[in-house]
């Protein structure tokens, strides 16, 4: 059995993937497993040994065509897409091996944006997990897997001090800007962290990000280590794990505190927890307001359809400050 998994993005959802990958391989010990991603999201699973061949891809160059050629000199015997997108599909239609394809419930999402009262969704992993059927399989557990390489604990003391003070770590951007807590009342949160408490903040996040979080790091010289866009996803990995608390809003960096069960605090807007996407961690607290026009989109708007902005300016930095456990 060689069995070729796809999803070629976004950080989270490679994330999500990860306790399929590791029920199929539990029950099907003898299968080569490949898993195919786009280039900058291949570090989430460079070191997962569940994965015997990981497949990067860069569109900027590799055509499909190129991809697609490649693929088919593997001759996979499965094929299964936890992506179903039009890259996707290409691959289902010109490279062979039996075709699974999970069930994305992309319309039940959409129906949940307009009756709320509709059931949630628990997690995307449950989606994922609806391949797993179809080998008889069910999903061991939902935790996530986040493997690192062995001088772990060295990047950790390259970039975090050892005095012993509290670690809080901040990932503020989003992919879009209505996701995204506004940026003085995380000033505000981190001014309350620093005088309360005897902490070292540091902030990551993806060079886009570089104006936020100089902003952000301007609350004090000393006290805040502002390493965005400084540092490769693997070492923002190994930080976010020896943090005592991480704190962001809906994207990619909450799912990777989540998959080491890092305390967290996931504070929610315009997307919801149940849109499947909440973090699965025992250890999180997800922040949002229950509001009637709450969710309104399941990734991200450019502004909000409302003109208001409530589900982010009426979850006040004191509803954030309360939930500290430090």
């Amino acid at each position: 059995m060689k069995v070729l998994f796809i999803r070629f993005s976004s950080l989270g959802d490679v994330l999500l993937t990860t306790p399929i990958i590791r029920t199929f391989c539990t029950h099907f010990q003898n299968a080569e497993i490949h898993f195919l991603t786009k280039k900058q999201f291949a570090p989430l699973l460079e070191y997962n040994p569940f994965i015997d061949t990981l497949i990067s891809f860069d569109s900027e160059n590799e055509s499909m065509l190129q991809l697609i050629i490649r693929l088919q000199k593997e001759h996979y015997t499965h094929i299964i897409d936890l992506h179903d997108k039009l890259r996707s599909a290409l691959i289902k239609r010109f490279v062979r091996g039996k075709v699974f394809t999970y069930k994305k419930k992309h319309n039940y999402r959409k129906k949940l944006l307009k009756d709320h009262e509709l059931k949630p969704i628990s997690s995307t992993v449950d989606l994922y997990a609806s391949v797993l059927e179809k080998f008889a399989l069910s999903l061991d557990e939902k935790k996530l897997d986040f493997f690192l390489p062995e001088n772990e604990e060295a990047i950790a003391a390259s970039f975090l001090s050892s005095d012993k003070k509290i670690i809080v770590t901040i990932s503020p951007g989003t992919s879009w800007h209505t996701k995204q807590y506004p940026t003085e009342y995380y000033k505000k949160l981190i001014r309350n962290l620093l005088d309360n408490h005897d902490v070292k903040i540091v902030l990551l996040g993806t060079e886009q990000e570089k104006n936020l979080t100089t902003e952000l790091a301007a609350v004090s010289e000393t006290k805040i280590l502002n390493l965005c866009g400084r540092i490769s996803l693997i070492e923002s990995a190994v930080i976010i794990k020896h943090s005592d608390l991480f704190i962001s809003g809906d994207c990619g960096p909450m799912h990777i505190a989540a998959a080491f069960e890092v305390p967290q605090i996931a504070i929610f807007g315009p997307t919801h927890p149940k849109l499947g996407f909440a973090p699965l961690n025992p250890n999180a607290k997800v922040l949002t307001l229950d509001l009637d026009c709450s969710p309104c989109t399941l990734h991200g708007n450019k502004q909000c359809p409302k003109s208001h902005f409530k589900c982010m300016m009426n979850l006040s930095p004191d509803m954030v400050i309360s939930e500290l456990s430090l």
